[in-house]
């Protein structure tokens, strides 16, 4: 398909001003999709998939800002705590903060271990008990977009594919220590980037509640679980390295 074509598809024909390149026709394209009325999602799908239909490395790199800048937006707006007055028991006036979390997410962790299609398997096989369990939601593709989102691609996945962030069904304090079994003890599953965010600020991008409110670091960063049998849970979720692999990663690092 040419992008001529894509646009008459996904815009219609009547779109007169989408000619020409580089980044005048990004911006257009952008100017067109805010006009219409798309909402940051589907501005973002329709944005990325452009890039893949004009050859075009100014258009395509503008393109791909404009992606970046979205998501930037979706991030801030997501951690301005919007406060409400609301009245208690007691009848005392407080503080109630809210905010809805952001459609998609803008941050990742990096891989801990070597990644193969193997691991990239028992990381599914995790998630996928999360699932079934009540922990995440069930929908679409939730499964490879946090797989991704904790640092796993498979062969020939798109590491520019936007990630929807996953709805968390229990409570914080819990999301709090699988992701500590995950990023801790002498074989983690997931690391940050020396240069990069925070553990928890990765986490609250990745994640919303159950209600789509945002998660904050202050919120996630600290977490306590009370069940040992829920503890013990979390504990056999993560996937563990072979015997085989972790012995050869002892002895690279004597």
């Amino acid at each position: 398909m040419t992008f001529a074509e894509w646009i008459v598809q996904r815009l219609g024909s009547d779109t007169e001003p989408l000619r020409g390149g580089g980044v005048d026709l990004a911006a257009a394209l952008s100017d067109v999709l805010v006009e219409r009325g798309y909402d940051y999602g589907q501005q973002k799908e329709l944005l990325y998939e452009a890039t893949g239909l004009l050859h075009d490395l100014d258009f395509g790199n503008a393109c791909l800002d404009r992606i970046a800048a979205i998501e930037a937006y979706e991030q801030r707006r997501a951690a301005v705590r919007v406060k409400t007055l609301v009245k208690c028991r007691s009848g005392v006036m407080k503080n109630k903060q809210w905010g809805v979390g952001a459609e998609y997410a803008s941050l990742r962790f990096a891989a801990a271990r070597p990644v193969d299609e193997t691991l990239c398997d028992l990381v599914d096989d995790m998630l996928k008990r999360l699932v079934a369990d009540g922990y995440l939601e069930v929908r679409q593709d939730l499964v490879r977009d946090l797989r991704q989102g904790l640092g796993y691609y498979r062969d020939g996945e798109d590491v520019f594919r936007p990630r929807r962030t996953a709805r968390w069904l229990r409570g914080q304090n819990v999301l709090h220590v699988w992701v500590v079994l995950m990023k801790g003890g002498r074989d983690p599953l997931i690391r940050v980037e020396r240069s990069g965010a925070g553990c928890w600020e990765i986490a609250a991008s990745l994640f919303v509640d159950r209600q789509g409110k945002a998660f904050t670091n202050s919120r996630l960063e600290h977490g306590k679980v009370e069940s040992e049998e829920e503890l013990r849970y979390l504990r056999s979720l993560v996937p563990r390295p072979s015997t085989t692999v972790a012995s050869r990663e002892r002895m690279a690092s004597w």
